[in-house]
C-alpha cells in the first residue's frame, strides 16, 4: 500500500479528504490510513484548507509560517509515476562501478544527467565518498545496476556531497559497526561539503549494529545523517537499529538559509530501547544548540512501528516544522516539540496498541497548531514523560534561551482531535518545579471528542496555579465527553 501511495495519490484525495474531514459530528478524523495520498498536491492543499478553516473558526490568527515550507520535489513525484528510465531526468552517460575503488574513481566526474550504475556482489565492509554535481533539470542518479542487486554489508559506510543527486534503490543489510559515533550514510559530508537539493529514495537499512549485544548501549551510531539544504528521505525502510543513537538525523542547521529537509512515507521499524541513557530517538531535527532557528521541515506520511525512543520518538529541537499524516503504532514515547515554534501536528495516528509508556505529543515552544490527530489506546503512567498530550513548565519566556530548558508553552491551539480510550486526557503543566516556574498560557482546546471517559473537561492534571492566571487563559469550547 505504501509503495503504491505516490502513483495513485491524485485519485485517492478526494476520497480520503472526505474521510478524514468528519470530526465535527464526533467521527475518527483519522482513520484513513496515514500513507494514502500524501505526496498529491491536491492532498497538500485539502490539508491547507483544513487548518485555516479550523483557524479561522477558532477566532486567533494564524501562528505558522506556511511560506517557509518549499514544495515537494516535482522530480520525485515524476519518478514515483513514471519510473526513473521514462521520467527523462537522466538523458547523460551511464557509468559502471565494481566497487569502492571505482566509485571514488568517479567522484566529481559525472555531468548533469549522468547515471552511476553499481555492479556485482563486491559490496562488503566498503567505504567511500561520492560527489555530484547535477542540475534541477538533469541530476545525477546513483542506483544498483539490477533492483536489489547491491547490498552493503559488514562495516560498511557511505557518504554522498554535491548539489541535484538522486539515490535510489541501494540496500544496507545485517551491517557490523566496529567504532563509536558511526554514521552509515551520509547525505553531505560535513559543514563545507553539504548536500544540497538532493533525493534519497526507497533505500533500505536493517540490522546495522554492533556485533556484540554488550556493545550497543556503549557505541553510538546512526544510520543515516544529513547535511544540506532541501533534501528529500523518501520511500525508504529503516529497520532493527538496537545500537543506541538516531535512526535519522539533521541536527546541523546551514548556517544559511531553511534546512527545508522531507522525510516522506518512510518506515521506521523495530527499534528497542536497550538501557536508560538519552539518545534513542527515532528521528532528532535541530540540536539545542541552533536556538530554536526556522527550518521548513515537512515530516509526512510516515509510519513508526515498534519504535521505542526513551521519552522521545522524534525530537524536534527547531521552529516550523510541519509533522502530517504519520502513524505511530505501538511507540514507547512521545512526538517531542521538544525547543522550537510554529509547529503543526495535523492528522497523524498515535495508537499504543495498548502497550505500556505509549504516548502522543508533548509540547514545549509557542505557536503551535494541533488538529485533526488521533491518539488511541495509549497506556500512559501520567508522569512528565508520557500522556496523550502534554504541555510542559518552562523555564524561560522565549523558546531557545535556556538551551536546557524549555520554552513558555503559549498560543496554541489544540481542536478536532480523537482521543480514543487512553488511560488520561490532556496534561497542563507537567514538570513544575522551582527552576521551571512559567505556566502554559493563551491556550485554545476546542472540538475535540474524548471517549471511554466518564469526565466533563479535557483536563486530567493542571499545575498549582494559585492564582488562577493560567486557568484564566485557557479557552474552552465545544469538545465532547463519552463512556
Amino acid at each position: 500500500m505504501m509503495l503504491r501511495s505516490i502513483r495513485v495519490a491524485a485519485f485517492l484525495s478526494a476520497a480520503v479528504w472526505g474521510a478524514l474531514s468528519s470530526a465535527e459530528d464526533g467521527k475518527n478524523p483519522v482513520e484513513v490510513g496515514a500513507a494514502a495520498a500524501t505526496l498529491s498536491d491536491s492532498f497538500s492543499a485539502a490539508l491547507h484548507a483544513s487548518l485555516h478553516r479550523i483557524l479561522s473558526e477558532a477566532g486567533m490568527p494564524n501562528p505558522l509560517r506556511a511560506e517557509r515550507q518549499r514544495p515537494i520535489d516535482p522530480r520525485l513525484l515524476k519518478i514515483e509515476s513514471v519510473g526513473w528510465e521514462a521520467s527523462g531526468l537522466f538523458p547523460g552517460k551511464v557509468h559502471q562501478a565494481r566497487n569502492a575503488k571505482e566509485v571514488q574513481a568517479l567522484s566529481g566526474r559525472l555531468e548533469p544527467g549522468d547515471q552511476l550504475a553499481l555492479t556485482g556482489t563486491a559490496w562488503k565492509d566498503v567505504r567511500f565518498t561520492f560527489a555530484g554535481h547535477g542540475t534541477a533539470q538533469a541530476p545525477i542518479l546513483v542506483r544498483p545496476e539490477r533492483p536489489g542487486s547491491v547490498v552493503f554489508g559488514g562495516d560498511s559506510r557511505v557518504a554522498f556531497h554535491g548539489e541535484h543527486l538522486v539515490v535510489m534503490g541501494l540496500e544496507f543489510r545485517d551491517g557490523v559497526v566496529s567504532e563509536k559515533n558511526t554514521v552509515i550514510f551520509r547525505l553531505g559530508y560535513g559543514a563545507e561539503k553539504p548536500a544540497n537539493h538532493c533525493i534519497v529514495n526507497r533505500i533500505r537499512m536493517e540490522n546495522c549494529n554492533s556485533a556484540s549485544p554488550s556493545e550497543w548501549p556503549e557505541v553510538r551510531m546512526w544510520l543515516l545523517n544529513v547535511q544540506g539544504k532541501g533534501n528529500t528521505i523518501a520511500n525508504s525502510v529503516f529497520a532493527e537499529l538496537k545500537n543506541f543513537g538516531q535512526m535519522l538525523a539533521a541536527g546541523e542547521l546551514p548556517a544559511d538559509g531553511l534546512l527545508g529537509l522531507h522525510i516522506l512515507n518512510n518506515r521506521f521499524l523495530d527499534r528497542p530501547k536497550i538501557d536508560n541513557q538519552n539518545g534513542y530517538e527515532i528521528i532528532q531535527i535541530g540540536g539545542s544548540g541552533e536556538m530554536a532557528r526556522p527550518s521548513g521541515v515537512l515530516i509526512q506520511g510516515n509510519t513508526f512501528e515498534n519504535c521505542n525512543g526513551e521519552n522521545e520518538i522524534l525530537t524536534l529541537k527547531t521552529s516550523d516544522v510541519f509533522v502530517r499524516c504519520n502513524t505511530f503504532s505501538g511507540c514507547k514515547g512521545v512526538l517531542s516539540l521538544r525547543m522550537g515554534d510554529r509547529m503543526l501536528v495535523q492528522r497523524n495516528l498515535f495508537d499504543g496498541n495498548g502497550r505500556s509508556n505509549t504516548g502522543g505529543v508533548g509540547v514545549e515552544g509557542a505557536g503551535h497548531v494541533i488538529i485533526e490527530n488521533t491518539f488511541r489506546h495509549l497506556r500512559a503512567p501520567r508522569n512528565y514523560h508520557f500522556w496523550p498530550l502534554l504541555m510542559a513548565c518552562a523555564s524561560s519566556e522565549k523558546t531557545g534561551d535556556d538551551r536546557q530548558g524549555y520554552g513558555r508553552v503559549k498560543n496554541v491551539l489544540i481542536a478536532e482531535n480523537y482521543f480514543d480510550h487512553n488511560d488520561a486526557r490532556i496534561a497542563v503543566g507537567t514538570y513544575p518545579r522551582p527552576e521551571y516556574p512559567l505556566l502554559p498560557k493563551d491556550i485554545w482546546v476546542r472540538n475535540n471528542v474524548f471517549i471511554g471517559t466518564t469526565a466533563n473537561s479535557p483536563f486530567d492534571y493542571m499545575a498549582p496555579d494559585p492564582t488562577g492566571a493560567m486557568q484564566k487563559t485557557i479557552h474552552e469550547s465545544g469538545n465532547q465527553f463519552r463512556p
